[in-house]
């Protein structure tokens, strides 16, 4: 497991991509993180005391396409997280599959395509939009410019959304965008087919 920060709750990725997580969900047992991600004290004491307690669920709004289906259409889901609080350090620390980003609506598997179809297949940001977004149109003051594409694309540049995908300032957002997307496609498994496949299978294991 790995941990980052957030402004209220602390997030933890269990070993566990979405599409099983959804289809079997862990328990509370089985998802409690082995100690505490900010004060580092044990989940549970050699004495047999729960340090970290489990604290309910979390529904987490998800936009885009389903995890490892390519070729459907976007959709709204809702991701059911689970919650602890340290007994120690009063904080919450909340626990989903890898693969998800934190601070974002979006899918990681939609903002990879997104980049991936943007960047080396050269679409267009509206084409673009109509297949990894469930809102399927552009702005109306700029309908030729999906805006959230740059807003990736400048994250990944920075390491915002996976710190393998950093890039150089000098370089353009398009190229970006490509070098995230090439790399977390080299993440999986070239037998798994075509690049658009692989980028869906590599984002779950982006660091």
């Amino acid at each position: 497991m790995r941990h980052t920060t957030g402004s209220e709750s602390h997030f933890v990725q269990f070993d566990l991509d979405v599409k099983s997580w959804e289809k079997s969900p862990p328990s509370v047992r089985e998802c409690r993180p082995p100690r505490c991600p900010i004060c580092a004290t044990s989940s549970v004491l050699p004495c047999g005391k729960v340090m970290l307690h489990g604290h309910g669920v979390r529904a987490r709004q998800r936009w885009g396409l389903p995890d490892a289906e390519p070729g459907t259409a976007a959709e709204i889901g809702t991701l059911v997280q689970r919650r602890y609080r340290c007994q120690q350090w009063r904080s919450v620390v909340v626990v989903r599959p890898r693969g998800e980003l934190s601070h974002r609506r979006y899918t990681a598997s939609a903002i990879v395509l997104a980049l991936w179809l943007w960047a080396c297949d050269l679409l267009t940001d509206a084409a673009v939009q109509s297949r990894s977004s469930p809102w399927g149109s552009c702005g109306v003051s700029r309908p030729e410019r999906w805006t959230t594409l740059r807003r990736w694309a400048d994250a990944a540049r920075d390491g915002r959304l996976w710190s393998c995908t950093r890039g150089d300032a000098s370089w353009t957002l398009r190229q970006c965008a490509e070098r995230a997307a090439r790399v977390i496609g080299a993440l999986a498994d070239v037998a798994i087919g075509p690049p658009h496949r692989r980028v869906f299978a590599g984002v779950v294991h982006a660091r």
